[in-house]
């Protein structure tokens, strides 16, 4: 008899290290959404030029266009150099007054061997307000090596709270440049066909193939490749469900952006197979355990 338990406890722990074993090699971490960094009156100065950078290398689309390092995009000027030439581009106006309305109403000086082609900052796709663009001022200054004058005030707050939220989906459509090409709701390009309407003569699951694979069908009037062939790649599953449900929500329809992201790909999905399948396993080794003791007792 002891011998039977010392085997049926030699194999429980057997099954324990082989689980504990398969436990361990699941990627064990916590995710935390980044801090959501709000902008008030009382920001510091260095704090609001931290989320002017994230602004305009996200939100903003400024790197599409130009550059703050030695590689980047050369369309526009070198964003590193501004606030050096900026003193000197318009007589009376200073740094702050410069960039502000660089940024705002960029048509009204045009740097010299660049053509017009940057939309105003609070219009999409960038769709900032003047807190964020005192930011990218703050930034811009401390890019410069120059001290950071740029302040927000309770006027751009209140007015950043009245505009009201913005649907994550044309959020996200402004930051991937859907609108540098394409017209929503009166706003954009018109290099691809309107989109504010496009829900209304395709279904949700055709827009996600159209975002998946550009080429799946061809609006007539609009010649083929204008849409990035890898732009499935690029968005992500969870962007693209938040983009439909927004085109959808402008054609009156429903569509639910829940679910973005397959469940199976959730480590805590998949720890608790393992969990599951460990259980599973303890099950069937007292089974046997209780066989081979009733066996024992049978003899």
């Amino acid at each position: 008899m002891k011998i039977t338990f010392l085997k049926i406890f030699a194999f429980v722990l057997v099954v324990v290290g082989t689980y504990a074993y398969v436990g361990q090699l699941v990627p064990q971490f916590e995710e935390h959404p980044p801090a959501k960094q709000v902008i008030t009156v009382q920001t510091p100065p260095q704090e609001l030029a931290s989320i002017g950078e994230e602004l305009l290398r996200t939100k903003g689309g400024c790197l599409i266009c130009h550059k703050v390092t030695d590689a980047g995009n050369e369309r526009g000027p070198d964003l590193r150099h501004t606030v050096r030439e900026a003193a000197k581009r318009k007589p009376g106006m200073d740094v702050e007054e410069y960039l502000t309305e660089s940024i705002v109403t960029p048509d009204a000086f045009i740097v010299p061997g660049y053509p017009k082609m940057m939309p105003s900052a609070l219009k999409p796709p960038a769709n900032l307000n003047m807190a964020e663009v005192k930011a990218v001022v703050a930034y811009l200054q401390s890019l410069g090596g120059t001290d950071i004058t740029a302040k927000v005030q309770a006027a751009d707050i209140a007015a950043a709270k009245a505009a009201g939220p913005m649907h994550r989906g044309k959020e996200l459509m402004g930051q991937y440049g859907c609108v540098g090409c394409h017209k929503i709701e009166g706003e954009g390009g018109k290099i691809g066909p309107e989109l504010t309407k496009t829900a209304a003569n395709h279904a949700p699951a055709e827009l996600m193939r159209k975002i998946i694979d550009p080429t799946a069908w061809i609006t007539p009037g609009f010649p083929p490749g204008i849409m990035p062939a890898d732009l499935g790649n690029t968005v992500p599953e969870g962007d693209r469900h938040e983009i439909v449900a927004y085109l959808a929500g402008l054609s009156g329809k429903s569509y639910s952006a829940t679910g973005a992201a397959s469940p199976w790909s959730h480590e805590g999905v998949r720890l608790g197979l393992v969990i599951l399948v460990f259980n599973l396993g303890m099950i069937a080794a007292l089974l046997i355990a209780g066989r081979r003791v009733k066996k024992m007792e049978s003899v």
